[in-house]
């Protein structure tokens, strides 16, 4: 962690970029000049005052704010299982087939937002995905706690506050590389050339045709399922090329 002061007041800039940052950071990335920016930035993570931030020798401001950028996650963060917060372990879903109807439901309507308003609830998509490990047999094979609403917002305030976003981004990527793999599709390559957010909303579309067909229908068979998300893909490159 770096620290430090003005006007004799001390500030600490942490070693992660919490989802409560990022969000608020990715909301005014583009309204501001650089140099506003950085100070917009180091005022976000730390608490530092824009004004005061103003007044502070440029190369020092500016060394704090490139130290923060180097903080944010890489356009495909890597998927982790499992992280710990204050003495508390916590897994993503073990078992697909497990999902219940109030888990699908809840990712589901996130999955209908805006990519303005996704910005707001990836506290709450992170609360949903995570959750308290409860038994284990090894490292990357646990059982987590029954999905419960209550104790969902409690975790999501938490994680709002505490957690790296790069978790949240990486589980993202997770439900490409998981309908990559199961249907043997080859042409995701298409999708990175989406935005991020474009990207959500068509890994969730994925998610949620994997789910209704295969998951809860056995007999669709993974040949509907490749079949469905070729036609996703393909119009959704269509759109890409009609707007380019």
């Amino acid at each position: 962690m770096i620290k430090f002061k003005i006007d004799e007041r001390e500030y600490t800039v942490p070693d992660k970029i919490t989802i409560e940052s990022y969000s608020k950071i990715f909301k005014i990335k583009d309204l501001f000049s650089e140099d506003y920016f950085a100070a917009k930035l180091i005022n976000i993570v730390t608490g530092a005052p824009v004004e005061d931030l103003l007044e502070v020798d440029y190369e020092r401001v500016n060394y704090i704010a490139n130290y923060l950028m180097s903080l944010f996650p890489e356009d495909r963060p890597e998927f982790k299982d499992r992280f710990e917060i204050n003495g508390v372990h916590y897994g993503f879903f073990p078992n697909w087939k497990d999902l219940t109807f109030a888990e699908f439901v809840d990712l589901d309507t996130i999955a209908t937002k805006k990519p303005e308003e996704l910005l707001d609830l990836l506290h709450i998509l992170a609360a949903i995905m995570y959750r308290p490990i409860t038994s284990e047999k090894s490292l990357h094979e646990f059982q987590i706690e029954k999905y419960d609403i209550k104790t969902m917002k409690e975790r999501a305030e938490l994680f709002k506050k505490e957690l790296n976003v790069s978790y949240v981004l990486g589980a993202q990527f997770f439900f490409i590389k998981f309908a990559k793999t199961f249907s043997g599709y080859t042409h995701l390559s298409l999708i990175p050339k989406l935005s991020i957010w474009t990207k959500i909303k068509l890994l969730w579309m994925m998610r949620r045709i994997i789910w209704v067909q295969v998951f809860k229908k056995p007999s669709a068979g993974s040949s509907s399922l490749t079949e469905l998300l070729e036609t996703i893909l393909q119009s959704t490159n269509m759109s890409m090329k009609k707007t380019s």
